[in-house]
């Protein structure tokens, strides 16, 4: 879950959602022009398939329910996170009724063997998830 950066909607939801692919890093040699020695840096980076929110279905406190999240068109859905945006992990919760499809993606590397080339239609974001201490 991250902030989320909706300017242009007339309904702006606070967060962004994604699966997390894989946590990566590197080192990068960034080279300066002069007689500088190269500085070598550590980058961490996330690979991250997006949800879209599906607007379609009202939601939050007024309306008494979970939002209700899906993946988006793949042309969109995979872009590389700075993991110091990411603000915490949520609990998605299957929405069993509508099924799963392979329609949104195909087959893909993003998906688990045991998934067989098929997502959730709709996932809730369990917002009020507690942890005991």
């Amino acid at each position: 879950m991250t902030y989320s950066h909706e300017t242009n909607t007339t309904d702006p939801h606070p967060f962004w959602y994604g699966r997390i692919i894989g946590i990566f890093h590197v080192r990068v040699r960034h080279f300066q022009p002069g007689p500088y020695l190269p500085e070598i840096q550590h980058i961490p980076f996330v690979y991250v398939r997006w949800f879209g929110r599906d607007t379609t279905f009202l939601s939050g406190l007024k309306h008494r329910r979970y939002p209700r999240i899906g993946f988006d068109d793949p042309k969109y859905a995979f872009t590389f996170l700075d993991p110091d945006h990411i603000i915490r992990g949520v609990h998605l919760i299957p929405a069993f009724a509508h099924g799963k499809s392979s329609h949104a993606l195909g087959p893909s590397l993003a998906r688990l063997p045991s998934e067989m080339d098929e997502d959730w239609l709709y996932f809730y974001v369990n917002t009020y998830v507690t942890r005991s201490s």
